[in-house]
């Protein structure tokens, strides 16, 4: 399961609490790549306590609660460590807007352009935002740190999400410019055998 093992990985390089690890951790470094929500991240950590991956402790704190901090154990190194070396394969496409837009066939060809647009803008603010990730956020994170080698490989990941975004904008600009010359006319309803269509 990735979010444990990305758990171990944040907590094999400092100790944190959960918070730290939605945080710093999911938000900032690795949104890029993976999502984690709070409940997530906090029910996977009690599991990983109770495999005996990881180890918690109260940190006093003066006017506050007491802070839970997690750091990795050995057990937990290692399961890390075998995880590294067998990488995952490629996840199967599970697109639910390639989804929508294959089920289109009887939406007029304005309402079809316009859930591309749409999507195209969020894929252009997501290009935006990782741009600039790439330009501030990773040589802050390197000087604060003086962690070069995961830097250059954070710098990796990025390339790898502004690639697919890139990649996602020009199919849409492709499809796009084919809507607009024309899709063949949707099946009538008595060839499909149906009584009707959408609206």
């Amino acid at each position: 399961m990735a979010l444990e093992h990305a758990i171990l990985g944040f907590l094999s390089r400092d100790p944190m609490t959960g918070y730290d690890l939605k945080t710093r951790c999911f938000d900032d470094g690795a949104g890029h790549l993976w999502t984690a929500d709070q409940a997530q991240v906090y029910r996977t950590l009690d599991r990983l306590s109770r495999e005996g991956r990881v180890r918690s402790r109260l940190v006093p704190q003066r006017g506050k609660p007491d802070r839970k901090v997690f750091s990795i154990t050995h057990k937990g190194r290692r399961a890390l460590e075998t995880w590294l070396r067998d990488p995952e394969d490629p996840s199967p496409v599970r697109d639910p807007f390639l989804l929508h837009i294959l089920l289109s066939s009887d939406l007029p060809d304005g309402e079809i352009i316009a859930q591309l647009e749409r999507a195209r803008g969020q894929y252009q603010q997501r290009l935006d935002d990782l741009r600039g990730r790439a330009r501030t956020e990773v040589d802050a994170w390197e000087r604060a740190t003086r962690r070069s080698r995961d830097a250059e490989l954070r710098r990796m990941t990025i390339a790898a999400s502004v690639a697919a975004a890139r990649t996602s904008i020009d199919w849409i600009d492709d499809s796009i410019e084919r809507v607009s010359k024309g899709l063949p006319a949707p099946p009538s309803d008595a060839a499909r055998g149906t009584d009707g269509g959408i609206g």
